[in-house]
């Protein structure tokens, strides 16, 4: 029997079979029913006490309807139609069929119904507040009903995901769409929506690329651009759509620019390159020039030990006499920022290149990460800089770096007593170096900074010692776009070559001495740092070494910070219970649980998005997901001791053993010395 009752007379039996998530979604209920009314009604049985009944089933609408009336939406004595049933029926049976029985709708009815609303005249904003919804979630179920017939079809016949569906609303252009639909269709990883969103963006930009930002959006759009906006990514993430034009006006703007830099700096080119870094072939092409800083005059070296001395008794004022925050330290303060400010200027003028040879050089301006224009630090020329000013060579002598000339140098010595001779110098000469721990030090920094500058040149400096770069394992990998990679690329256009120029070894040896300390540190930093080779944490194999790891943690390394797993570079490319064992690490067996039937593509990128921050999940989790990484990008392996004891040269050179006598044992070297010769093979490009 159906009839009305007031709301204040209505409680939730205990019968109802929901126990969980009962709360979930009331706000947006509240919401409906205060724009629609109650739809359907309750299912009530009497109280002993007459005018009261318990809600056996429509437990969430009651919650709903008290929560308007609570917010003053509904009167206090609101009342309700309710079905009543009598004590002998069974109750719980009741509830359960309402509650297990129910088709949760399907989403392609949900876009058809939203769209029939707003073509009826609706807002988006109208039919959000009505339906207790955000004004986002009906723009993109709008979005759905306008997708190519095929791939609507397809969601409405649950032949494709709702996660699916929203790959291929990322444009509107629905014979694209249709397209990367058939193509998919018969792909074996067609159903995964980050390779749609691939296929489909395949010839756009996002707004947030670093060419995009430097183009600049009103630009683009006063030149007739196009943007898309992908409802279901983050707020403002957009796709460019004219790519060319992005391209003409990014490589417009960017040859302005170079035509200013080259006129104002007076150089005879500046090569505008429209990316975010400098190929390296292009550089390989000129000959990279160095600009000797000349030395200070008599006048600059006068100036720079008073203003040394001057510099040094305010530091002594400051840390003994004069009290912080008094104004004689604010004054002694800025004397020193002044001070400061002169010797970086005479330092400047030491490196200020001739007029006649910057019309010989020029350099390249390309586009930063940040989408903002950057000049290279380094200087090249189209063919070997003649200084107009340099003394003319004499014929006969030495040349350059210890070239022979064509006189005679002495009398002729036989091949095997030059041989002999050069070694017992060499003895010598190694004997005193081992004995100047500095001089030894300067010279081994300088030979490595050598090979880092002149790497393509053919410099003979007589010594073993090299800091040639680790070869990658993958040939042609490039990953300039990593913070990792811009961090290496921006150290090497911070290091001080002014000793580079100078013609003989001897000449730059002498300079590169003559820098600070923090220069030739960098140096000797940046020569060691490009000799490391890819080692992972792992078990065993080539790729592993537990002394990798111990650097790692002595510089006290946060991958989390540098590195993200993505579909791409992690999840895409790993088994689905790697993946679902990652779910239970960051959120434990719940976690796991929740998306333990999800397809891999899919669940590789829900991976994706916690990891990197965007995941829709408590507070907790999300602080674990964007700190979590793979096992093997960790630096926590241990290093294990050789098998077999190591032999140490010095030994054998006391005990007169013959260093070849045990070629034949197998020792191993390192945490697992097991070599893949094939992995091994010489793929590697030069880092």
């Amino acid at each position: 029997m159906i009839q009305s009752v007031k709301v204040k007379n209505l409680t939730l039996s205990k019968d109802n079979v929901r126990k969980s998530n009962r709360d979930a979604g009331i706000d947006t209920l509240a919401a409906n029913i205060a724009a629609q009314g109650l739809l359907q009604n309750l299912i009530v049985t009497p109280l002993k006490k007459a005018g009261t009944f318990t809600v056996k089933a429509g437990g969430r609408r009651l919650r709903a309807l008290q929560l308007l009336i609570q917010q003053g939406t509904l009167p206090a004595d609101h009342t309700v139609p309710v079905l009543v049933l009598s004590d002998d029926d069974n109750s719980i049976e009741a509830s359960l069929a309402e509650n297990f029985q129910r088709v949760p709708m399907n989403p392609a009815d949900e876009c058809t119904a939203f769209n029939f609303l707003i073509q009826k005249g609706m807002t988006a904003e109208d039919v959000a507040k009505r339906q207790g919804v955000t004004t986002r979630f009906v723009e993109q179920r709008v979005r759905l009903a306008e997708l190519a017939p095929p791939v609507f079809e397809a969601l409405a016949a649950g032949e494709i995901t709702l996660g699916v569906a929203q790959a291929y609303a990322v444009t509107t252009d629905v014979d694209r769409q249709t397209r990367v639909f058939a193509q998919m269709k018969t792909s074996y990883y067609g159903d995964n929506p980050d390779n749609i969103r691939r296929a489909i963006l395949n010839g756009t930009v996002k707004a947030n690329d670093a060419k995009a930002r430097f183009v600049g959006r009103e630009a683009y759009v006063a030149a007739g651009g196009r943007i898309e906006g992908d409802l279901f990514a983050t707020e403002g993430d957009e796709n460019w759509i004219d790519v060319d034009l992005i391209e003409t006006l990014a490589a417009s703007k960017l040859e302005a620019a170079a035509a200013e830099l080259a006129r104002d700096q007076g150089l005879a080119f500046v090569t505008p390159i429209a990316a975010t870094h400098v190929p390296y072939d292009l550089e390989r092409q000129l000959h990279e020039y160095h600009a000797p800083a000349r030395a200070l005059t008599e006048d600059e070296t006068a100036r720079v030990e008073v203003l040394s001395a001057e510099n040094d008794a305010l530091i002594d004022q400051l840390e003994q006499e004069l009290p912080d925050g008094s104004a004689e330290a604010e004054a002694a303060n800025a004397r020193i920022e002044a001070i400061e400010r002169e010797l970086e200027t005479i330092e400047d003028a030491r490196h200020e290149i001739d007029p006649a040879l910057k019309a010989q050089i020029g350099t390249f301006v390309y586009i930063g990460g940040d989408g903002e224009p950057r000049v290279h630090t380094r200087l090249f020329s189209e063919k070997p800089v003649v200084d107009p000013n340099a003394p003319p060579k004499e014929s006969g002598g030495a040349t350059g770096d210890g070239d022979a000339g064509d006189g005679e140098q002495g009398p002729k010595l036989s091949a095997t007593l030059i041989d002999e001779l050069a070694t017992q110098r060499r003895q010598i000469l190694a004997a005193h170096v081992a004995s100047d721990p500095g001089l030894a030090l300067d010279l081994t920094i300088f030979l490595m900074a050598q090979n880092v500058v002149f790497e393509q040149a053919h410099i003979p400096n007589h010594s073993t010692l090299k800091s040639s770069a680790a070869g990658f394992p993958i040939f042609g990998f490039r990953d300039e776009g990593s913070m990792a990679s811009q961090t290496i690329d921006d150290q090497r256009q911070r290091l001080d070559t002014s000793w580079a120029g100078l013609p003989t070894m001897t000449a730059r040896f002498d300079a590169f001495r003559a820098l600070d300390d923090e220069a030739r540190g960098a140096w000797v930093a940046y020569s060691i740092a490009r000799t490391l080779e890819p080692t992972l944490n792992v078990a065993e194999g080539y790729r592993s070494n537990g002394f990798h790891d111990h650097l790692g943690r002595l510089l006290d390394i946060q991958v989390e910070n540098w590195w993200r797993p993505t579909a791409e570079n992690f999840f895409g490319r790993v088994k689905k219970t790697v993946m679902l064992d990652a779910l239970e690490e960051i959120g434990g067996p719940i976690l796991r649980g929740r998306y333990k039937d999800a397809k891999k593509g899919d669940l590789a990128g829900t991976c994706a998005s916690l990891c990197n921050g965007q995941g829709i999940v408590e507070a907790e989790i999300r602080e674990k997901a964007t700190a979590w990484l793979p096992e093997a990008m960790r630096f926590e392996a241990q290093e294990k001791a050789a098998r077999t004891p190591l032999r140490s040269s010095f030994a054998d050179d006391e005990t007169g053993t013959d260093p070849d006598e045990d070629d034949d044992t197998d020792l191993d070297t390192g945490d697992d010395a097991v070599i893949d010769h094939e992995e091994e093979e010489d793929f590697s490009q030069a880092a």
